[in-house]
């Protein structure tokens, strides 16, 4: 009988380190029914949605994206620098190019 118990835990041993098949079967999506024709009038009624763009809108309806506009203020700054041989406040001179960059801007 001890032989006997001593099978039947190796049984379960080897059970719980076996593999399990995992191959299920895919449940295979049933067939769309072919689409039905819209009269004209039905498809004339309805109006098409605008379209949106990809740029991101500033508040004041243009596209610059803040991204954009730090690069233009910072060449801005940089022209102005160049100017003075670097020798100049660069915080100054980034706040001059700041503005002349916000007012190109604002006026389209």
């Amino acid at each position: 009988m001890a032989e006997k118990a001593k099978a039947v835990g190796k049984k379960r041993a080897v059970k719980s380190t076996a593999k399990k098949d995992v191959t299920a079967k895919k449940a295979v999506p049933a067939k769309k029914a072919a689409p039905v024709a819209k009269s004209a009038t039905a498809a004339a009624a309805k109006p098409a949605a605008p379209r949106r763009s990809r740029k991101p809108a500033r508040a004041d309806g243009g596209s610059v994206s803040p991204e954009q506009r730090w690069r233009m203020i910072a060449e801005a700054a940089y022209y102005r620098a160049e100017q003075s041989n670097f020798a100049g406040d660069s915080v100054e001179e980034w706040l001059a190019a700041e503005s002349e960059i916000d007012a190109q801007l604002a006026r389209g």
